[in-house]
């Protein structure tokens, strides 16, 4: 993966594909929730703007490519990898002793919708990317349309073929048919062009999947059973840290005979036992070394700066394994559940999700769904992308949070307190002189002011 902050940063277009309406609709409805928009956009502007007269020393600056989408550099090259790891664009960086170095760009052909939809990878993203109600919308309308373009009818399939052939019909001298002449194989050869390379997604695999097969093929497991569920090994894997030998020893206690791999109890399994005493030494000894030739961030203090060490060095069980040691409590199996989702679902990085249990840890005793991604909602808001830069949010919330309790503890000194009337010191005062000829008068004069009389 490459890039690059320098806008004149030279490349070139290889080839031009042809794209035809059916393209194009796979390419929005399908690919384009994957990607993006810009990435989209990317890649019809990549291909309308090859020239086959254009040659390597034509080669324009990335600049141009940001004005024609309309965007940062650092976007650019965001939507440029989403569309390499699809598979739709191909980038080569090109070391040329005239020009130096030059970036490479060959388009791919869009697959057909059963081709996208027979990769389990992106038929996976899509559905978590529009969720199960579209996904199956999509598949249908898809599937209806490849079919309208298809007559089946019954037994057609062991019908004779009854169709002439070449021979029966056109006439060669026998010499040409048996070994053509020099021009016909010239001819060939001149046109031996691969017009429609299709795109395929760039999946960098680092398991050795035949040593893995190797190893179950000892308790009578086919390799067909871990072609099958790659995608379902690979995500345990990462998310705790499991070498080949490691997942299958812990595959062991699941395997009862039937030569089948159970991935859900298989999953359950690990996350119950992955700290049992038979792994907890082979995590440990996987754990790597802090790095100190990293510059430390001046606004971490450096129990932070060791926290987000461990956070890097650590996969995502075993640094919730650690947290929860260092306070003499033991991990639930649905806490390794969280990560999992977390990590694998939401796709999240290691040292992120790690700074993120050690938040839900401190705001209560477990992770649980609904506060690791109240947090991490809040987070993402706030532009909130490193371990580092959580670490740095959580301590200017907290001194917020102090300020303003601080200010309102002083409002309310400040504020003054009305002081009610003591009515047992201020007792009516009875005049006993008055007579009954002015008592008269008042009542007369009471009576005819509020017109009683």
């Amino acid at each position: 993966m490459f890039e690059t902050n320098n806008p004149k940063q030279p490349f070139y277009i290889t080839n031009r594909v042809e794209l035809y309406p059916t393209d194009l609709r796979v390419l929005i409805k399908l690919y384009q929730p994957l990607v993006g928009s810009l990435a989209v956009a990317l890649y019809l502007s990549l291909n309308e703007d090859y020239s086959a007269q254009a040659m390597l020393s034509d080669s324009q600056g990335i600049y141009r490519l940001q004005e024609q989408v309309d965007c940062d550099i650092k976007k650019l090259f965001a939507a440029l990898h989403k569309i390499e790891a699809v598979g739709l664009i191909e980038t080569r960086l090109l070391d040329n002793q005239i020009m130096g170095k030059i970036l490479c760009f060959e388009l791919k052909s869009i697959p057909s919708s059963s081709e996208f939809f027979g990769t389990a990878l992106l038929a996976s993203l899509l559905k978590e990317k529009v969720g199960i109600t579209a996904f199956h919308k999509l598949s249908h309308d898809f599937a209806r349309e490849t079919k309208q373009n298809q007559n089946f009818v019954n037994g057609v399939k062991t019908a004779p073929n009854i169709s002439a052939s070449f021979m029966d019909v056109f006439h060669l001298p026998d010499q040409e048919a048996i070994d053509p002449s020099i021009e016909v194989k010239e001819a060939a050869q001149e046109n031996n062009i691969v017009t429609r390379n299709t795109a395929t997604i760039n999946e960098k695999d680092q398991i050795d999947w035949d040593f893995m097969k190797q190893q179950f093929e000892i308790y009578q497991i086919a390799g067909s059973e871990i072609d099958q569920n790659r995608e379902a090994i690979r995500a345990i894997m990462r998310t705790y840290g499991l070498s080949e030998q490691e997942f299958v020893d812990e595959t062991l206690p699941c395997l009862h005979g039937d030569y089948h791999l159970n991935m859900n109890r298989i999953k359950q399994t690990i996350a119950n036992n992955i700290h049992a005493a038979t792994t907890r030494s082979q995590l440990q000894k996987k754990t790597r070394a802090k790095d100190n030739s990293e510059v430390k961030n001046k606004h971490l203090s450096n129990s932070e700066q060791e926290l987000l060490q461990s956070a890097k060095a650590n996969s995502p069980a075993q640094f919730l394994y650690q947290l929860k040691t260092s306070r003499n409590d033991f991990v639930d199996a649905s806490e390794y559940r969280v990560l999992d989702s977390l990590y694998n679902e939401k796709g999240i990085s290691a040292e992120l999700l790690n700074i993120l249990t050690y938040a839900c840890l401190k705001s209560g005793p477990n992770v649980s769904f609904r506060l690791a991604n109240k947090i991490l909602h809040d987070w993402l808001q706030h532009g909130v992308k490193t371990g580092g830069q959580a670490l740095e949010y959580m301590d200017n919330r907290k001194k917020a949070q102090e300020q303003k309790r601080k200010q309102f503890g002083s409002y309310n000194s400040r504020k003054s307190i009305e002081k009610g009337t003591d009515w047992t010191e201020n007792k009516p005062k009875i005049n006993s002189e008055v007579s009954s000829e002015e008592l008269k008068k008042f009542f007369e004069n009471f009576e005819n002011k509020n017109g009683m009389k």
